[in-house]
């Protein structure tokens, strides 16, 4: 089930129980990044751990990783992707703690994802969405050669406010010739 990829810098992997404190103040409970998240910010120690719990749960039959550090193992993210129809991807969600951002480690999720759909699992295609105002994460879909597919909107479920996302898509023969020499 692929329950670790490894980067340069970074490694996914599943979760492990002592993972809540870390998640907690990088990325659970840090309004500069579940700003951009669909999920319900987490505040507190005691819902960081049935968080963590629940995590570990959902990733042992899903594509779903914290992000850590490849030196110090620290977990300041999350990703995933989910197969909606064979071999039809789809990004389930990529968040990187603020003192991680803008230094490459949402480009090296990305690659490892990718990595993982289309080397691996043998995808056909790869969606990746992001909100319209989310800057960073349009330059790496834009970096990865994703093309543009759609524009819809929603209704964030936790705080009822409204979202537009751009919906871009990659192709596995457009992959292969842009990345084949990287992986």
């Amino acid at each position: 089930m692929y329950d670790i990829l490894e980067g340069e810098h970074i490694v996914l992997r599943k979760a492990k129980e002592d993972d809540y404190k870390s998640m907690l103040k990088n990325v659970w409970g840090d309004p500069e990044v579940y700003q951009w998240m669909l999920f319900q910010p987490t505040l507190t120690e005691e819902e960081a751990i049935d968080r963590c719990h629940r995590s570990m749960e959902f990733q042992k039959d899903h594509y779903a990783y914290f992000v850590t550090d490849k030196e110090t193992d620290e977990a300041f993210g999350l990703c995933g992707i989910k197969e909606l129809e064979p071999g039809h991807f789809d990004e389930s969600g990529i968040g990187i703690a603020v003192k991680n951002q803008g230094k490459g480690y949402g480009k090296e999720v990305v690659a490892l994802l990718l990595d993982l759909a289309f080397n691996k699992l043998g995808a056909i295609d790869f969606t990746y969405g992001y909100y319209q105002d989310n800057i960073r994460s349009k330059k790496v879909a834009e970096y990865f050669g994703f093309e543009y597919d759609h524009t819809y909107e929603m209704t964030r479920p936790w705080d009822g406010s409204q979202k537009v996302i751009d919906s871009c898509l990659l192709t596995r023969d457009k992959y292969l010739r842009m990345f084949r020499n990287e992986v």
